[in-house]
């Protein structure tokens, strides 16, 4: 790697901590650090079960989608796998870059061609905008639209969603131009990768035509209801000591947070493993929901820190489960 290189990935980690830092610096400000500490000792225990299986569920339903898209050759347990690994990376790392730790695993642990893996994850990504706008919608509609930013984000979904359907019926046909257009009036090395491009043409037409689309977006559907009901079971388990039920804690306002949240954190621009941006988007969100802002902080912060301490310890162990040399001896 040469010097400039080295110096925009540090500059890239550093920018982000610094992001971290200061968001954290803000929302602490008045903060009683030690009162979280006291209230993370005392999340309820049975919303943290609840919490566990969801996200079990979520691994499963993820696993299961990719096995659908990328047919029965590659055994459930092995994408569980890489599913495992693959949210470790997307936590990490920002504008979900980590997708691409998916495609390394699928190509050198099951030795399938790695047009076949991005169009995977092209699909994936596509299927989950599209499956995001309907619950957003139908979210909006439960908190009765009085709050305008509300309106803003379900129009931004529904919008976003139509363009994730039509990025979905062109990414055949484009790929396939593109591979025309590099094959005679590129230079030599671009034009070298028109047969790629060709094979991932063939890859993402195939799954529109066999007849995958419809049963892995009711997967994404599925998924989403996975995970955002994995999110309200952890937020509930944090807000148990400050006297939350499910009666009191109503799932629209978590799940349109959950939802800002994670926009916020998937940005380019963002803290170390979405830490910062995910807490304020949330704190922001769930107060002007009408909640306390000191309970939103605690939520944000707390949520965030419990569930990705979760997805890293999977994740980490689904990895070295995966590069054990046993695994890479029959990969090979």
């Amino acid at each position: 790697m040469s010097q400039s290189a080295r110096l925009r990935v540090w500059g890239a980690w550093l920018g982000s901590l610094a992001v971290t830092v200061g968001l954290f610096a803000w929302l602490l400000a008045d903060t009683d650090v030690a009162g979280l500490a006291a209230l993370a000792r005392q999340a309820g225990p049975g919303p943290l079960v609840a919490f566990a299986a969801l996200m079990a569920a979520s691994i499963l339903v993820r696993a299961a989608r990719f096995r659908v898209l990328l047919g029965p050759t590659v055994p459930l347990s092995l994408l569980a796998g890489i599913t495992m690994v693959r949210n470790l990376f997307v936590d990490l790392l920002p504008a979900r870059a980590g997708e691409l730790s998916f495609v390394y695993l699928l190509t050198t642990r099951a030795a399938r061609p790695v047009e076949e893996a991005l169009a995977t994850i092209v699909l994936c990504v596509l299927l989950d905008v599209i499956a995001l706008a309907p619950l957003l919608l139908l979210a909006v509609l439960a908190i009765g639209g009085a709050v305008a930013s509300m309106k803003v984000l379900v129009v931004g979904s529904i919008a976003l969603a139509a363009l994730a359907y039509l990025a979905l019926r062109l990414a055949a046909p484009v790929s396939l131009r593109a591979a025309r257009l590099a094959e005679r009036r590129a230079p030599g090395r671009i034009a070298r990768l028109a047969p790629r491009l060709r094979l991932l043409a063939d890859s993402l037409a195939t799954a529109r035509t066999s007849r995958r689309l419809l049963p892995a977006f009711v997967l994404s559907v599925l998924l989403r209801v996975c995970k955002y009901g994995s999110v309200y079971c952890l937020m509930l388990a944090v807000l148990t000591p400050l006297g939350y039920t499910v009666s009191r804690l109503a799932v629209v306002p978590v799940f349109v947070a959950a939802v800002s949240a994670e926009i916020a954190a998937a940005l380019p621009l963002h803290g170390l493993g979405g830490f910062g941006t995910y807490e304020t988007a949330w704190t922001l969100t769930f107060s002007r929901l009408g909640f306390p802002r000191d309970h939103a902080i605690a939520s944000g912060v707390l949520g965030h820190l419990f569930g990705q301490l979760a997805e890293y310890i999977v994740g980490a162990v689904a990895l070295v489960w995966i590069m054990r040399p046993a695994a890479r001896r029959a990969a090979g």
